[in-house]
């Protein structure tokens, strides 16, 4: 049998991904840490490729099956290119077959025997699902070939059409199905806008909570308030999704009927859905609007908890109060500021209603960057080295600005893709660790909160988004909370011990962003990514040199300590919200490459 070769049929390309994203996390989260990953061939071969190329990944799933996949390199974190389809063996089978992609996980799921709880039958419905919406967005994507993610902001943030690639579902949205079937505005790869859905409500029970601005500042921006019917009412915007969920609610349809809220449609202003779903860029306007979506996107149930409302605007305080500072290891620093919420809820009734309309109306106000840099120089991190409806790497052609006569990429040379991933290290590393080490401030700087400010492509700044995830630590952080009077479940929300802290920024920064980021650049050229893992190493070194205070779990990693990775798989595999999210350790990237036989034995 050959390698399964690149088909154009979007079915075959969705396939191919999700399937990529599958085994990204098993490699990772169950594979690694259980020792059961081997770089050579199985002793039985009936059914498998002949060797060509590249290098042949064996799992030992259990002791009763086993999977193998030609991937482009040896990785000691488990981060390669696929170049075959995925083989399945049982322990009493004569042969290898190539699964479908329910057929994988149903396995997988049969023979977990590492796992003794109890698992989510729903994860493989949850597979599929995704896999068919990316479907449907590669349909889409190759009908539109001169729509390019790159370009500018917007069509990055509606641009990353396969989601994590370290995640089992990375498009599985759980919403009703009469809600997107014939409404594809609502989701961002589709690249079109959509008028927000307008709800009214009496001032009474209105709550603008706003640091550096003022209440007349903010409301005009939440909602278009020339649709409140007197003095006495305010508008507030909804994403249309939502807001059918929001209607549907006995204590909504009955305050609907009373007239106590107004449902004024779709009657809002033209947003476009960003990667988040729930966040929407508004060209030109000087905030995006945050709501909730109350839907389960790949891990979570996406909305503004009453506790992160109130989170959010302490730590956009904090990060005001740190930009004033003159700290000179933050000097790179560079963040979206969140300083208001608004939300509604009715003046009377008890206190778990009215949280719950608190987190159905909530809404945060949240910089429009590309006001202070202009949407050609900004692109989303995820898109930037996400891969293209040929599941090439969209970030070469970035680099290098062009394509061959005949179409194909023109790779850029080595030396020029080391020059502009260090000038990309440099804009995001150092804030991050300065923020953790020096000020108990844990960021997350995954791929999805990065966004790249960039000069004709050069890297220049990074700037760090998203207020509800950033947690300050027990130790150092917390000492940020002097003279904030919070709720109890504020400040349990906001606070991290100093491990979580850690692992979560070196998850984030190192195995979701770098690791993926070296994936792309060193496409067909795997030997490319050990420099560029070196180029990493010397960065996080001179960041360590210029710190100025203790780093003992950096010093750890640089010694050739381990890397956590979180597992977004067994999350799923165990229903658990990501909140309860686990870490498994990963060999040290350096420390491992230095030891690790590239010889491959074929026989």
């Amino acid at each position: 049998m050959s390698y399964a070769p690149f088909s154009p049929l979007p079915g075959e390309t969705s396939r191919h991904a999700s399937t990529h994203a599958l085994l990204n996390c098993i490699i990772k989260e169950v594979a690694i840490p259980h020792d059961a990953v081997s770089y050579r061939w199985p002793a039985r071969r009936e059914g498998l490729p002949e060797p060509r190329h590249g290098t042949p990944l064996l799992i030992e799933w259990s002791a009763s099956l086993s999977l193998f996949v030609m991937v482009d390199r040896r990785s000691a974190i488990g981060s390669h290119f696929y170049l075959s389809d995925v083989y399945l063996r049982d322990a009493e089978a004569t042969g290898w077959r190539v699964p479908g992609l329910a057929g994988l996980i149903a396995a997988l799921l049969d023979h977990c025997h590492w796992h003794d709880g109890t698992l989510n039958r729903e994860l493989c419905d949850q597979v599929v699902q995704s896999q068919e919406v990316m479907t449907t967005i590669v349909a889409h994507a190759v009908k539109r070939p001169g729509h390019h993610p790159l370009a500018d902001y917007r069509r990055s943030e509606q641009g990353l059409w396969f989601g994590h690639p370290n995640h089992p579902t990375p498009k599985a949205r759980q919403w009703p199905p009469h809600l997107l079937q014939d409404r594809p505005a609502y989701a961002p790869e589709f690249g079109a806008t959509t008028a927000l859905h307008q709800f009214s409500f009496p001032v009474a029970g209105l709550s603008i909570q706003a640091n550096r601005l003022s209440a007349p500042d903010v409301l005009p921006h939440v909602a278009d308030q020339r649709h409140a019917e007197d003095g006495d009412r305010v508008v507030l915007s909804m994403h249309p999704v939502q807001a059918d969920l929001f209607r549907r609610d006995a204590r909504v349809a009955q305050m609907i009927d009373e007239g106590v809220i107004g449902d004024l449609g779709q009657s809002g202003w033209r947003a476009a859905p960003t990667a988040s779903m729930r966040t929407w860029y508004l060209e030109g306007q000087p905030w995006f609007l945050k709501g909730s979506l109350n839907v389960r996107i790949t891990n979570c149930v996406r909305k503004n908890a009453w506790y992160e409302l109130e989170s959010t605007l302490v730590i956009d305080r904090i990060m005001h109060r740190l930009a004033q500072s003159k700290d000179a290891s933050l000097e790179a620093l560079c963040v979206a500021q969140e300083p208001a919420t608004v939300h509604w809820a009715p003046t009377e009734g008890d206190e778990v209603d009215r949280r719950w309309f608190r987190e159905q109306t909530g809404m945060i106000l949240r910089e429009n960057f590309c006001r202070r840099f202009s949407p050609q120089r900004c692109l989303l991190s995820g898109t930037l080295f996400a891969r293209d409806a040929q599941l090439a790497p969209m970030v070469l052609g970035f680099i290098e600005g062009a394509a061959t006569a005949e179409g194909r990429l023109a790779l850029p040379t080595e030396p020029r893709v080391r020059e502009w991933f260090q000038a990309y290290l440099r804009t995001l590393v150092a804030p991050v660790m300065g923020l953790f080490f020096r000020h108990g401030i844990v960021m997350e700087p995954h791929l999805q909160n990065c966004v790249l400010i960039h000069d004709a492509g050069t890297p220049r700044q990074m700037l760090l988004r998203d207020f509800e995830g950033v947690k300050l630590t027990h130790d150092k952080g917390v000492d940020w909370l002097a003279g904030e009077s919070l709720h109890p479940r504020v400040r349990e929300s906001m606070t991290y011990r100093r491990e979580q802290g850690w692992n979560r920024i070196a998850y984030c920064l190192l195995v979701n962003h770098v690791a993926e980021a070296i994936l792309a650049l060193s496409w067909q050229r795997p030997a490319l990514g050990d420099a560029l893992w070196q180029d990493t190493l010397d960065e996080l070194r001179r960041v360590r040199q210029a710190l100025g205070a203790p780093a003992p779990e950096l010093d750890a990693l640089l010694a050739g300590g381990e890397l956590p990775c979180k597992t977004n798989f067994k999350l799923r595999l165990m229903a658990q919200p990501d909140r309860q999210a686990q870490y498994v350790a990963l060999p040290n990237p350096w420390q491992a490459s230095r030891v690790m036989d590239r010889e491959v034995a074929y026989g």
